[in-house]
């Protein structure tokens, strides 16, 4: 089927210009491969546009193409990122034109940007009054940072969040309230009832493994109910093996 659709269109075209000789004549078979004049490589996908009659044609992949145009036209080359280029018709008619058409890549000028820097002034404010631009009557700040790895390069600061009464004072108290949330958790599994919930034991054992919880259970103040259940229920195995 195909083959016959190429023989049909074959002899249409014959025929078109056997009917036509003065249009035949007049027409200029443009034909070629586009490169890029720095490298040599063909350029594929290129636009080319009639001026006469504004039909847009492309190259195809390897930059070759075929295209008819009048005599009297011309054709607009353009390529993204190259300079465009305009030739006649009949100058395709020279043998050099018909191989190879070279296109000229572009060159963009930038307008000039100075980089400039700026000095910038840092105000301290450290006990003693240490550093420039410090007003001698402002009193030193007296919080005390968390240790971190950027305080290794202030001994000072380190010195002082680490080592300070009020930095252990400080520890000792987040420790305290870390506690209390660990034991009001387990507290509240006592004085709820959920613990019988939990593990199935008689009246007489129930104080024996609480006493024995509160001395080997380790709750921690990310415990939840979930896990702090699996830690009683592991302290129930152990308390069984006595």
């Amino acid at each position: 089927m195909k083959k016959i659709f190429m023989m049909f269109s074959g002899l249409f075209i014959l025929l078109f210009f056997y009917l036509n000789p003065a249009q035949a004549q007049k027409n200029i078979i443009a034909e070629g491969t586009l490169y890029n004049k720095e490298n040599g490589k063909p350029l594929g996908y290129v636009q080319m546009v009639s001026f006469n009659s504004h039909l847009s044609y492309t190259s195809n992949s390897d930059g070759q193409f075929r295209i008819s145009l009048p005599k009297d036209d011309s054709v607009r080359i353009v390529s993204m990122g190259f300079e465009p280029r305009t030739l006649k018709a009949i100058e395709f008619l020279n043998s050099s034109v018909k191989d190879s058409i070279f296109l000229i890549p572009a060159s963009y000028l930038l307008q000039e940007v100075t980089v400039r820097a700026e000095e910038r002034e840092i105000n301290l404010n450290l006990p003693g009054n240490i550093g420039k631009n410090v007003d001698p009557d402002a009193e030193p700040d007296k919080s005390i940072p968390k240790p971190s790895v950027g305080l290794v390069f202030s001994p000072l600061t380190l010195s002082q969040s680490v080592f300070s009464k009020e930095a252990k004072n400080q520890k000792k108290r987040q420790k305290i309230i870390e506690h209390q949330k660990e034991m009001s958790l387990w507290e509240e599994v006592i004085s709820s009832g959920m613990l019988r919930d939990w593990i199935e034991i008689e009246d007489n054992e129930l104080e024996s493994f609480i006493i024995f919880c509160n001395q080997n259970l380790k709750p921690s103040h990310t415990d939840n109910l979930l896990t702090l259940r699996n830690k009683v229920l592991a302290m129930w195995k152990e308390y069984k093996k006595k």
